[in-house]
């Protein structure tokens, strides 16, 4: 249903995940497995942070519950899920509330394992799963400088922020924001 005329055009939401880091598991953000850790999320579904937190924010922004509200973790389908479909699986949630993604900016903390070299593809699994263009999809990394959980590599986590605008003609029912 699309916002009615009292409803604000724009709407932001915030998203946050944090997972602790074990050895032996796969580790994967933005839907990109990074091979070289030596560590990773031992979690019902990939773990992934980073989409974790992007569900979290569009949920937010249409006040819409979290990740847990849609994607439980009892619910036995989502058993070695790859989160990214969960980002994909969510977008006809926000459409359906009568909004679409204008921008995605994000960034995820991790001291341990170099992320620099695997943004790039971060960014476009995410503004492919979000049905956006690239340039609407920003990816950071940060270190902590060995400080906190994520600093020391025993964590991981992520946040990220999105701007919803209200969808209008075919953008209201599908396809690209673009």
């Amino acid at each position: 249903m699309p916002p009615s005329s009292d409803e604000s055009p724009v709407r932001i939401g915030l998203g946050h995940d944090i997972h602790a880091l074990h050895p032996g598991h796969q580790l994967w953000l933005g839907g990109v497995h990074v091979v070289e850790s030596p560590v990773g999320f031992a979690t019902h579904s990939d773990g992934d942070v980073l989409c974790h937190a992007v569900v979290d924010a569009l949920a937010g922004a249409i006040a819409d519950g979290d990740l847990g509200t849609h994607f439980p973790e009892d619910d036995p389908s989502a058993d070695d899920a790859r989160s990214l479909d969960f980002v994909r699986d969510f977008l006809p949630v926000v459409r359906r509330a009568g909004y679409q993604v204008l921008n995605l900016d994000s960034f995820i903390t991790l001291g341990t394992t170099k992320l620099r070299p695997h943004l790039e593809e971060m960014a476009g699994n995410l503004a492919s799963a979000l049905d956006v263009r690239r340039d609407q999809v920003s990816v950071k990394a940060r270190s902590h400088d060995g400080i906190g959980p994520e600093g020391r590599g025993e964590a991981a986590s992520a946040t990220a922020s999105v701007l919803l605008r209200a969808a209008t003609g075919a953008g209201a029912a599908g396809g690209s924001s673009t």
